[in-house]
């Protein structure tokens, strides 16, 4: 048994496989931690539990406490130079984030001729990978809450109202809620212009992440989305 977990800033997603599939998963809010315990109370022991955090030291202690009762050992994963077939093309390897090293790892199996991989959180990170397993580089740009939020906290005119999305918007809500979404679509394009001068082909976009679903439909070409690619990746990565 093998537990995954994945610590973002919104929330704790993880996941207990069995070598074979996944026996259960679940989530919980980052600002909940201490709720894992009840959620995992009845799981059978893992024999190993391995991890990804972006959400602080103070979050990784707290998961850390709730594993105690276990004797399993826990991996935290950081990022390093090649990993499970992939390379980083960052400049210093290790400040890659641990979930979007994972996420890439996920995503050389699911779309080994190269892929533009998207998780769409609190903060939304946009990668380039290539048909050699070669991360490019990638963009991270605010997430579609956190853009809304920090227009209506700075400016005096937008208030909270919330909005749809139309290609043309014709008031203000709209006009917010369509300009956030469009920034993050045209974040993903961008990246998916450049990769396919890279592969010289139309790359796959892997979408993932709590934006995923309001996203999806405003991207064209071969996309598709994939729940909890940082988990699958985690679980590459411990099986290696």
């Amino acid at each position: 048994m093998i537990l995954a977990v994945d610590a973002g800033n919104t929330r704790i997603k993880w996941g207990l496989h069995d070598g074979n599939s996944w026996q259960a998963k679940g989530w919980v809010a980052t600002a909940d931690v201490a709720g894992l315990g009840d959620a995992w109370k009845d799981l059978a022991a893992p024999e190993r539990i391995v991890a990804s955090n972006v959400a602080g030291p103070q979050v990784a202690m707290q998961i850390e406490e709730v594993c105690n009762g276990w004797p399993a050992r826990m991996q935290w994963v950081v990022a390093v130079e090649s990993q499970c077939g992939v390379s980083n093309g960052y400049e210093i390897p290790s400040q890659l984030g641990s979930d979007r090293w994972a996420a890439l790892i996920a995503a050389r199996t699911i779309a080994p001729e190269g892929c533009v991989v998207v998780n769409a959180g609190t903060a939304m990170t946009v990668d380039g990978l290539t048909a050699d397993g070669v991360f490019l580089g990638g963009l991270i740009v605010p997430g579609l809450a956190t853009m809304l939020r920090a227009l209506a906290e700075n400016t005096a005119a937008i208030g909270e109202a919330g909005g749809h999305y139309s290609d043309i918007p014709r008031n203000t809500p709209d006009a917010v809620y369509s300009g956030a979404l469009s920034a993050m679509v045209g974040a993903v394009w961008h990246m998916n212009a450049l990769l396919a001068g890279e592969i010289k082909r139309a790359p796959t976009c892997l979408l993932s992440g709590g934006d995923a679903q309001v996203l999806l439909p405003l991207l064209s070409g071969k996309t598709r989305m994939v729940d909890n690619l940082v988990l699958d990746g985690l679980l590459s990565i411990a099986l290696a």
